[in-house]
């Protein structure tokens, strides 16, 4: 199940949606998509310092 996510990046609110398969986070955006390892974390800290770190990159064209 999908899980919604915002995260606050200078004045600009980013969402997205996050999810686990496993171990892993899969972390949809407007920009793309990616997967990391979640470890021992709570999914949704691992997912908004995600989304923080790629919604700050430009988007490629």
């Amino acid at each position: 199940m999908w899980q919604t996510i915002e995260a606050t990046v200078g004045h600009a609110i980013h969402r997205g949606r996050y999810r686990l398969e496993g171990r892993r986070l899969i972390l949809e955006w407007r920009g793309g998509r990616t997967a990391v390892w979640c470890g021992m974390l709570r999914p949704e800290i691992v997912a908004a310092q995600l989304l923080r770190r790629v919604a700050g990159q430009p988007i490629a064209a």
